[in-house]
């Protein structure tokens, strides 16, 4: 194709020149959408990824949780240790837990009692003084609504797995409650059993 003339002679007609203004100016508005489609592309896997650290997250939060949940007093070793470092003159003779494992109830050997509660961040340990004390039993027979005088926080229902084990627990504290004066009996009433 020749070259068009100075004076327009020999150029093509000007719908030409209008169509091809029209092709230049549709290709030139056609680059824009797909820089907007890349911009569009580039936005979705952003934001798909922060969705997904977000998920991965709002997961190992969850899993934390349930770890908190877990971490109870089911291992005796542990409130022998936690109770013996709050209390080490008392000797401890037997330990009972309850059934979601959050207090373990402590017999000692001089006939007192303790009780050791999972307070979510730490372990709390209290002595129970005797005659500080009011237990009731729940519906369930397996477990006591016990009210301490001393340390209100930790009243509260604690059932326990068995009714045989809320019953020893009861007693433990039943032998706690009765205060020293009252456990000793007058002379003149010596049975006769024991007379022999």
């Amino acid at each position: 194709m020749a070259p068009p003339a100075q004076n327009g002679a020999g150029s093509e007609p000007p719908e030409n020149l209008i169509s091809v203004k029209f092709a230049q100016v549709s290709r030139a508005t056609r680059s824009s959408p797909l820089c907007f489609e890349r911009r569009l592309g580039v936005g979705i896997i952003v934001w798909c990824v922060l969705f997904a650290i977000v998920i991965f997250f709002a997961f190992a939060a969850t899993r934390m949780a349930a770890q908190n949940k877990e971490d109870s007093l089911h291992d005796t070793g542990l409130a022998i240790i936690e109770f013996g470092r709050a209390f080490p003159n008392e000797a401890i003779r037997q330990l009972q837990a309850t059934e979601n494992g959050q207090a373990i109830f402590v017999r000692l050997h001089d006939n007192k009692a303790g009780l050791m509660r999972n307070m979510t961040r730490h372990f709390s340990c209290h002595l129970i003084e005797p005659g500080r004390v009011r237990a009731v039993s729940t519906e369930t027979g397996r477990g006591l609504m016990i009210e301490f005088l001393d340390a209100p926080s930790h009243n509260g229902r604690f059932e326990f797995a068995s009714p045989k084990e809320a019953s020893e627990v009861a007693l433990w504290l039943l032998g706690n409650y009765i205060a020293e004066p009252d456990r000793d009996l007058p002379s003149d009433s010596i049975s006769a059993a024991n007379k022999q």
